[in-house]
């Protein structure tokens, strides 16, 4: 079971971790800031 249980965390640190990366890159090649927005906001309804 604590195998399990630390796979899901591994997991669940290892989505947030690319999720922020994925922002850091949109913010990082957005010209603007309301690009950036609307782009990181597209990531929410996919």
């Amino acid at each position: 079971m604590d195998d399990e249980m630390n796979l899901s965390e591994l997991f669940k640190e290892v989505t947030e971790e690319n999720h922020t990366r994925k922002i850091l890159t949109i913010l990082q090649e957005c010209n603007t800031l309301e690009e950036a927005i609307e782009k990181v906001k597209s990531l929410l309804t996919k």
